[in-house]
């Protein structure tokens, strides 16, 4: 029931995180967001059950927030480190996130999906680089 109340709020008044565009469409700058597009089932603030993958320094990590840590502020995300293995990586969130809806669990394996790839883009650009150096 609150987080509905939350999401009016964010969406009718004011949301520092919204970004609108020229064409219409608006997106979230929050960095929890899975899809970056500001709707309901994609903002990190109106879910009290939420998670999400970041990335650290090269290291994919799991983050959970769930109603029950909300009354602590510094302990609101659980944070899990996700094995280089994309496989492992895959089975680690399943079973993280087996009770969770499976549409936000889809969202979770697209975006890991999607940063696995950027990083392996990059790796080849720097080794394209250092070859071109030579």
């Amino acid at each position: 029931m609150s987080d509905d109340v939350v999401w009016h709020c964010i969406r009718h008044n004011h949301c520092s995180f919204m970004a609108k565009i020229t064409t219409g469409r608006i997106f979230c700058r929050n960095p929890y967001n899975t899809t970056g597009i500001c709707n309901r089932s994609s903002c990190p603030l109106a879910n009290s059950r939420y998670a999400t993958i970041r990335d650290h320094g090269g290291i994919f990590y799991l983050y959970m927030k769930t109603p029950e840590r909300a009354h602590l502020p510094t302990k609101l995300w659980e944070r899990v480190k996700l094995p280089r293995n994309y496989e492992k990586a895959i089975e680690v969130i399943s079973k993280h996130l087996e009770f969770w809806p499976m549409l936000l669990v889809h969202k979770i394996k697209q975006r890991l999906t999607k940063m696995t790839q950027y990083r392996i883009r990059m790796r080849k650009l720097q080794l394209k680089g250092q070859l071109l150096r030579r």
